[in-house]
């Protein structure tokens, strides 16, 4: 973990090679959905002399199960054991191409559905050059002659076996080939089984080496004391508490700015001493002296929502060319004209939906071990997924050049978006600058929940007309929300945010004349990607009203949604749902049963969850998801991203909440942001669709990792308006639960 990558400066890509004494095998793997750029080679396949096989990926390793799954589809086509298959994140690069391997961003749900058919493709392909070894090893260049299984070709004729160690530093002289022809779909052995997570076992028994776990020699220890207030700063570095080193006053960075907390901004002071307590109890017992925006008084949760609603009535509408400041109002899409399609319906429908501000809560807190010496070298200990990026950002800090600085992704005890962001990464090469020493920083659970870059809030109103028989004759649908990418410098288009308003356009559902708008909120709160970010505020606006257009026709919601799907893969996710759930027979007595609908990441997911009644409100007893993304290269891992998926949108559709006041974020702790106890936990059925035919390479795979989010909200939603005939139009249910509550 500690040793540096190997510097081929000086050597061409055939000399490099030659000198490892093992096959190496570039090849482009990334770590989003977009791909690449075809000349940068960003993840390495080496098969050593010993017969091991290592892959080195750009993705981080967030507890998804990633890196057993793109084991378990290289092998196919390498034709080798998954278990013989370790798979190590890869380094940063900025070079192109990066000498050894480069870690990019692990967002989006991407990780499988991106490296897919790379990683099949770099299988055949070292497969192919290993034949091709023998071939030259025996003399014999007739293909037909040799058949290759479990790490050994076998030259047919003769029946000689040379196994894959042995022929590897040969084959590392070969030409590599463009392509190789692949594992024929009937003939696939690892893609789509249930194979054992080689990561479990190291997790199980405390061997898994998190960010929280690095150790350097002669480490210091860092805590972060942000400003209360957002947009707060420094006025005076306070006096230095007792048991502490050192005092580093920190910059927001360029690149990490976002809302009221500017580049530039000294908004927080590092707390230094010999030993985590010891930071942690001086950080504690600091006193710094802040200095407020002058506008802290209005940002407030109220005022948000009053904004929200202001926005809601009149927002001028985007111009090409122009400033297009927070405010501004985006037509997403349009056909007809809905507005005389709803005043001419025999019943008109008009409903609001608000979300809150949400954390991230994830379980290892931001931190960050920094061993910087001045003009020489820096070492970066992160669990990132943003690896790259990163290294750019070290390097800017700095001022070192690019092989002077190496960024190691660790294992990241849950990222949920937040740990694609770099402020934390930041303050801890601007605090081990200042003193000179290896330094571990870390972010104190309060500091987590008050300054993290929370999920947007949103408020959402849909109208709807229908006729008679409740056939939608016009719907238009207005988001507004804060913008993501906006606080991140991207110019947004005349669409707008893609993060504000997605799973709100281009349904499937026969909805007549249709306006769907996103307008970007004024509120300048830190807002980050979160899992499935806008599909988890849209989803449960639409499926809501869906649900109360039902209600209002007269039908059965399943029935209902039905008769307005117009596309057969979300006809047949929505039947396996309900159909799973039992949905034509009645629920147990005392419960009831809401169904939901929805996309992300070019996958379909639908959900039925079925609730009892509280003295407070609703109980989920069991869960059912039926998925369609696709292909699926492990079901067991699949199932469990889904699970999750359910336990972090019951967390929020429950219990997730942040507000603020003069600018403070409230909910400071898990002590008053309550999450699900495990005997709480409902019954999961988790229904994956078929598996497609053919794989066709031309076809979209879809993401898994982020889908138990989006329908479990209005699901949960439309069952407690069937049960109690109460409309939970607001989230969360339980906004002021805490976890001392029963």
């Amino acid at each position: 973990m500690n040793a540096r990558l190997p510097d081929p400066t000086g050597l061409d890509r055939r000399q490099f090679l030659g000198t490892t004494g093992a096959l190496t095998l570039g090849l482009t793997l990334s770590g989003k959905a977009e791909a690449a750029a075809a000349t940068q080679v960003n993840a390495w396949l080496s098969i050593a002399s010993d017969g091991s096989i290592t892959l080195a990926s750009g993705a981080s390793d967030m507890g998804q199960g990633s890196f057993s799954g793109l084991a378990q589809i290289l092998c196919e086509d390498l034709m080798v054991d998954p278990a013989l298959v370790r798979v190590v994140p890869a380094a940063p690069s900025l070079a192109s191409p990066a000498p050894v391997g480069v870690a990019i961003n692990t967002v989006g749900s991407s990780v499988t559905r991106s490296n897919f058919w790379r990683l099949r493709d770099a299988g055949a392909i070292a497969r192919e050059m290993l034949v091709s070894a023998a071939m030259v090893e025996l003399g014999d260049a007739t293909r037909a002659n040799y058949a290759v299984a479990n790490a050994v070709v076998t030259h047919l004729p003769t029946g000689r076996a040379l196994g894959y160690g042995q022929l590897a530093a040969r084959a590392a002289m070969l030409p590599v080939p463009a392509s190789a022809p692949l594992v024929p779909d009937a003939q696939l052995r690892c893609i789509g089984k249930p194979l054992p997570r080689a990561d479990i076992p190291a997790k199980v028994d405390g061997t898994t080496v998190y960010g929280i776990d690095v150790r350097r020699p002669g480490m210091v220890y860092a805590v972060i004391r942000h400003c209360p207030t957002l947009g707060g700063v420094l006025a005076a570095t306070p006096a230095r508490p007792g048991g502490a080193l050192a005092l580093v006053p920190v910059k927001v960075a360029p690149g990490t700015g976002r809302g009221l907390e500017a580049v530039g901004n000294v908004n927080a002071v590092a707390v230094v001493a010999g030993t985590t307590w010891d930071a942690w109890q001086a950080a504690r017992r600091l006193s710094p002296k802040w200095t407020l925006p002058a506008n802290a008084a209005a940002l407030n949760s109220t005022q948000f929502m009053a904004d929200a609603q202001a926005l809601m009535v009149s927002a001028p509408a985007f111009v090409t060319g122009g400033a297009n400041p927070p405010g501004t109002a985006y037509t997403v899409e349009r056909s007809g004209t809905p507005e005389a399609a709803i005043a001419a319906s025999d019943l008109k429908l008009e409903a609001s939906y608000s979300l809150p501000y949400v954390a991230h809560a994830c379980m290892e807190v931001l931190n960050c071990t920094v061993d910087f010496q001045a003009g020489l070298r820096c070492e970066v200990w992160a669990p990132t997924q943003s690896a790259k990026s990163a290294l750019a950002l070290v390097i800017a800090l700095t001022g070192l050049a690019a092989d002077q600085v190496a960024v190691h992704v660790t294992a990241l005890g849950g990222g949920l978006g937040r740990k694609a962001e770099l402020d934390f990464i930041s303050q801890a090469v601007q605090v081990a600058m200042a003193i000179g020493k290896p330094v571990k920083l870390m972010w104190p659970r309060e500091e987590d929940f008050t300054h993290d870059q929370y999920r947007p809030m949103a408020l959402v109103r849909v109208r709807a007309g229908l006729n008679k028989s409740g056939q939608v004759l016009g719907w238009t649908y207005r988001n507004v929300s804060p913008s993501i990418l906006g606080q991140r410098g991207v110019p947004l288009p005349a669409t707008g945010d893609s993060q504000g308003y997605e799973a709100s356009q281009a349904l499937p559902y026969d909805f007549g004349a249709r306006l769907t708008e996103w307008v970007s909120h004024t509120a300048p709160v830190p807002v980050g990607f979160w899992r499935s970010v806008g599909a988890s505020i849209n989803t449960f606006a639409v499926e809501s009203m869906v649900d109360e257009m039902a209600l209002a026709a007269g039908a059965d919601p399943y029935q209902y949604r039905r008769a307005r799907l117009t596309n057969a893969r979300w006809l047949s996710v929505l039947d396996a749902a309900a159909q799973a759930a039992g949905w034509s027979t009645a629920p147990p007595q005392g419960r009831a049963r809401g169904i939901a609908i929805g996309t992300a990441f070019n996958t379909i997911v639908a959900q039925v969850v079925e609730v009892s009644a509280t003295t407070t409100g609703p109980k989920v007893t069991r869960v059912w998801l039926a998925i369609d993304c696709g292909w699926v290269v492990n079901p067991n891992s699949v199932e469990a991203q889904l699970i999750g998926g359910v336990v972090h949108g019951l967390n929020a559709a429950l219990y997730g909440r942040q507000t603020f006041v003069n600018g403070a974020a409230q909910a400071k702790n898990f002590n008053n942001s309550r999450m699900i106890r495990l005997g709480e936990m409902p019954q999961v059925v988790v229904k994956l669709m078929p598996q497609p035919a053919v794989l066709d390479r031309a076809a979209v795979m879809g993401g898994v990792g982020e889908l138990g989010v989006p329908t479990l909200a209005p699901a949960l939603a439309n069952a407690w308006a069937r049960l109690s005939g109460k409309r939970v139009r607001a989230l969360p249910f339980y906004p002021n639960a805490t976890m001392s509550d029963g």
